[in-house]
């Protein structure tokens, strides 16, 4: 019985470090091996049918679209790895011609170092009994309505 039970627990132990890989984005239809477009030739309508709406649109300026395809690898409780992204980028003129198409991979990014800094303040420093029972006591106790400007007798 014993045996069995150990036998269980090292089952369940070793299928949580089972990697996971997952796509996401734009994912590369079959037949296609990239995102291509014609310079002066296909347009922003050509290039929306061929390959539907991008992963990104910046809000300011409609004429850079990027589709965006990244495929990752988590294990357990490590932290998620990207094995594999591809950005194509569609730059288009005021007219809505394909001026370039530009692909970027993983290897062209760059990592950020994120800041971490947080603003302290008041609620942090108080216990949550502290905060819950903080405010009992510090209402004058009133007799009335209050009319201000008026001493009270």
């Amino acid at each position: 019985m014993l045996r069995a039970i150990t036998l269980v627990a090292v089952i369940i132990a070793l299928s949580a470090c089972v990697s996971t890989r997952a796509r996401h984005g734009y994912i590369i239809e079959r037949g296609e091996t990239e995102l291509t477009a014609e310079q002066g030739l296909d347009s922003r309508e050509s290039v929306l049918a061929r390959y539907g709406e991008p992963t990104l649109r910046p809000a300011l300026n409609d004429n850079t679209w990027y589709y965006v395809t990244m495929t990752t690898n988590a294990r357990a409780f490590f932290r998620t790895q990207t094995t594999n992204r591809q950005v194509v980028a569609f730059n288009f003129d005021n007219e809505g011609s394909v001026t370039a198409v530009d692909t970027y991979a993983l290897d062209d990014g760059m990592n950020l170092n994120l800041v971490d800094r947080e603003t302290p303040t008041r609620g942090k420093e108080l216990t949550f009994i502290e905060q819950l029972v903080g405010s009992v006591g510090q209402l004058p106790p009133t007799e009335g309505p209050q009319v201000p400007g008026q001493d009270q007798r």
